[in-house]
């Protein structure tokens, strides 16, 4: 059997893209996963109002801001370029944060009591299946 006018670029194409959803859908789970162990504090107040931060958003503190802040966050390819190219197939980047302005704790809480390597660990059979199976 012989395949004849086999377009390669296009092929790479499809399958580029075909991986791509489905790190996608990987990072989701991760991200889920990230979301059910993270910590909810008690400590809820508005931001300061006199002192040297008044004013300043960080120094609020709200109930599940970190619980919330937990994202999955793919790289644009227009605007940064291909992430890498492998074969000939680019591919994207994709990414599970933790962490914004508000929650800037998200390293230290992530380095006192983890809860993203667990997270990682604990689906890591879920993505792995994800990955193979589609």
């Amino acid at each position: 059997m012989r395949v004849s006018n086999w377009n390669w670029s296009e092929a790479n194409k499809m399958v580029g893209k075909g991986s791509l959803v489905r790190v996608r859908k990987a990072a989701h789970v991760i991200a889920g996963g990230v979301r059910q162990r993270c910590k909810v504090g008690t400590v809820s107040r508005p931001m300061y109002k006199t002192g040297p931060y008044a004013g300043q958003l960080w120094t609020a503190r709200d109930n599940g801001q970190l619980k919330r802040s937990v994202r999955v966050v793919e790289r644009n390819e227009e605007k940064y370029g291909a992430a890498f190219t492998m074969f000939g197939i680019t591919h994207g980047l994709v990414r599970v944060y933790a962490g914004n302005k508000l929650a800037f704790y998200a390293r230290i809480v992530e380095y006192s009591s983890p809860f993203m390597r667990p997270a990682v660990a604990s689906t890591k059979s879920q993505v792995k299946n994800i990955l193979e199976n589609g």
